[in-house]
């Protein structure tokens, strides 16, 4: 994805491109992000390239970072515990990550 089609997403898209690169940071050795490596156009993680441009909030990026990789594993750990058929998907998670958004639209 290059940095022009990174300007084109929804909020939604956004949110979630920096909840997996949260979510993914613990484990990054080798790369710093979903662009792997910085480059002189573009840093290496998306997310400081959607902060860097400003689509969106600076307070909603580091609500991201803080809160969603945790209230994201505690869903699963929950869920994991849910007889298969039974088990919440990982939608009603995602649309709850979104309800906040919808409500500063």
């Amino acid at each position: 994805m290059k940095p022009d089609e990174v300007r084109a997403l929804p909020s939604w898209c956004l949110r979630l491109i920096v909840l997996v690169e949260a979510r993914a940071a613990p484990r990054l050795r080798t790369v710093e992000g979903l662009w792997r490596r910085s480059t002189r156009t573009r840093p290496g993680r998306m997310t400081d390239f959607i902060r860097a441009e400003e689509l969106l909030p600076a307070a909603d990026i580091d609500a991201i970072i803080h809160d969603a990789p945790a209230d994201l594993i505690r869903f699963q750990d929950v869920a994991a515990h849910v007889p298969l058929p039974d088990r919440p998907a990982m939608a009603e998670w995602l649309e709850q990550f979104n309800a906040g958004l919808k409500e500063a639209a």
